[in-house]
């Protein structure tokens, strides 16, 4: 329902994009040193009825360290020191590093860099805003990503804020192929000391690419 929303208000006659939540929620941001989360990921397929749901954490630091565990215990990890992001398949004992601005690294690095860090005008840069609107006290943002290279693998990013808090609730993004993928975060812990070694995957054994 959203995307039909969104195709809509692509036309001239869109209405006006509601920033104030989303400003509130920029503006926390400058004061969010460390982010530790707990998530539910759905993964939506256009061939399957049920969404494919996998539980997982996130650690991330300002400095744009972070580190995305999908599966309890992790069957796959994501793991950035800012310059690159390593994706690593524990079942398969295979690991490949790519740049952190690459399209494809960009789904897990999204939360982190200037684009979220530098206040509306800099997430104004990243992102077209489209639709927004408030659903059950959500305030529920639809975006489509400005740069080509993105667009060709992400073509429109959710946002669902508790203007309340402040706080990212989801992020659910929908990719070339029509799939989604949606995160749900809880138990968010901000400001704490998280160990430089939660950012290192011991990678012996591994075919690294």
């Amino acid at each position: 329902m959203r995307f039909l929303l969104a195709l809509l208000l692509l036309a001239p006659l869109r209405a006006e994009v509601d920033t104030a939540p989303l400003e509130a929620w920029l503006k926390r941001q400058a004061g969010i040193r460390t982010l530790e989360a707990d998530f539910t990921q759905e993964r939506k397929l256009p061939a399957l009825k049920n969404p494919v749901t996998t539980p997982g954490t996130l650690a991330m630091t300002r400095d744009g360290k972070l580190r995305w565990d999908l599966g309890q215990p992790a069957k796959t990890i994501a793991v950035s020191d800012g310059e690159k992001v390593t994706l690593v398949d524990v079942e398969k004992k295979q690991a490949r590093s790519i740049d952190a601005d690459s399209p494809r690294a960009r789904s897990f690095t999204m939360l982190s860099g200037d684009s979220i860090n530098g206040g509306l005008e800099s997430f104004r840069k990243s992102f077209d805003l489209v639709e927004s609107r408030v659903t059950q006290g959500i305030y529920q943002l639809t975006t489509r990503p400005k740069d080509r290279n993105m667009r060709g693998k992400v073509s429109w990013v959710f946002f669902d804020i508790d203007p309340g808090k402040n706080e990212l609730r989801a992020l659910e993004i929908q990719l070339d192929d029509k799939s989604r993928i949606r995160t749900i975060f809880r138990n968010s812990r901000f400001n704490r000391d998280i160990p430089a070694a939660r950012f290192n995957v011991d990678l012996s054994g591994y075919e690294v690419r």
